[in-house]
């Protein structure tokens, strides 16, 4: 009767230690094999610089970063790259297509005297330092990985990591795990990374060619109505009649740049017409303080001192014969313009009557040499002699622009 009853208040203290075992064992055992005193490094990240597959040529760099969980001397550190799951004592193979690069940048507490290489057909990467010092926990330890080639395969993959008190147990664990990786001996602190490939975000945008002209007086989109003269419109003998109020814009994106071409007649009435200024200032033209002289010209500068649009040959309206020039001091009509040093004047007035009404694309009146945007003035003058006929005298001027990309 004893005998029976001390099996029977045995049973139940039986089953209780049996499940204090059972929730303490995974402290104990991991994958079926003990651990001893080994701890779980925290913080643990592998950052990759390169998530797509098979990086080409290893150009891929992965950061290591952990805290330490066991105080005492760290002189290597494993990094086992496995296609199965990040748990130490299960088997590992390599990933699909990964290499391990062999080369590191050094970081935090891994900056002097630490070497790297790879074992395990490039599946391992070992860091090792056979002088490495002690480290007090949470230490951080870091590190990149640098010329790693990417699974093959889209989607997660792992990496154990383990710290070492020896090079030579790195060494020992190294070569166990030639293998299937399983081995638990010898490290003295472990730790478990997910990581993963992905596809990237292929963006597709287009820059179409462009150019922008606008010819207007004020604002662009109103057409420049130009009244030449007096108030009245009259031209004089006395003087000749100057305008700057039209304008042309240009912005484009030519990789050659554009050409602003000028077409059109001199002005003229019914059957008479007031004389083209001229095809090149070797030919005299007709410069502003010009009096009792029949003539009708024009000159163009860039109103916006900036890169891009300016007439050709220094700001002034060149044409193929080099026609007129001009400059910002241009002033109205009545005006008497200062003279330079040299006695030229600051405006030649041009036109190229050959080239604006002959031929089929008109005259060269500005350029530009690459992308740019600018503002320009077309400065119109005519003056008469008391010869010249009467009338109402008109013509209509295109300026039309051209890029070359």
């Amino acid at each position: 009767m004893r005998f029976r009853q001390f099996r029977s208040s045995i049973i139940p203290a039986y089953v209780a230690l049996m499940m204090l075992f059972m929730l303490v064992s995974p402290l104990l055992f991991f994958g079926g094999k003990a651990f001893a005193t080994a701890g779980q490094v925290q913080s643990r990240s592998i950052q990759m610089s390169d998530d797509t597959v098979n990086t080409s040529g290893g150009t891929a760099t992965y950061k290591v970063q952990y805290n330490i969980a066991t105080t005492g001397v760290v002189q290597a550190v494993v990094v086992d790259f496995c296609s199965s799951d990040p748990i130490p004592g299960d088997a590992c193979t390599a990933p699909t297509g990964f290499v391990s690069g062999s080369t590191f940048n050094p970081g935090t507490n891994t900056a002097s005297g630490w070497s790297a290489s790879t074992a395990n057909s490039n599946r391992t990467f070992e860091l090792s330092n056979a002088s490495g010092g002690s480290l007090t926990a949470p230490a951080t330890m870091s590190f990149e990985i640098t010329g790693i080639t990417n699974p093959t395969t889209l989607g997660t993959f792992y990496a154990r990591i383990f710290t070492f008190a020896t090079t030579g147990a790195a060494t020992t664990w190294i070569a166990f795990n030639s293998g299937d990786g399983s081995s638990l001996t010898g490290f003295t602190d472990y730790g478990g990374i997910a990581l993963s490939t992905a596809q990237t975000i292929l963006v597709t945008s287009k820059v179409q060619e462009q150019i922008s002209f606008c010819v207007y007086s004020g604002t662009c989109g109103t057409q420049a109505n130009i009244n030449l003269g007096d108030t009245h419109d009259v031209l004089s003998t006395a003087a000749p009649a100057v305008d700057k109020t039209s304008l042309y814009s240009l912005s484009t994106n030519a990789s050659h740049g554009a050409v602003v071409y000028l077409k059109g007649d001199t002005l003229s009435s019914g059957g008479n017409f007031i004389p083209a200024a001229g095809t090149g200032i070797a030919n005299a033209g007709f410069i502003y303080n010009t009096t009792g002289t029949d003539f009708f010209g024009l000159c163009s500068y860039n109103s916006v001192a900036s890169v891009g649009l300016a007439p050709s040959v220094t700001n002034y309206y060149s044409g193929v014969g080099n026609s007129g020039t001009c400059s910002a001091t241009v002033q109205d009509s009545g005006s008497t313009l200062a003279l330079s040093s040299l006695g030229t004047p600051y405006a030649t007035f041009g036109f190229n009557l050959t080239n604006t009404n002959t031929t089929t694309y008109g005259d060269e009146l500005a350029s530009i040499t690459a992308p740019g945007a600018s503002v320009n003035v077309v400065v119109l003058a005519a003056g008469v002699s008391v010869t010249q006929a009467s009338g109402v005298y008109t013509t209509t001027l295109q300026l039309i622009a051209t890029g070359t990309y």
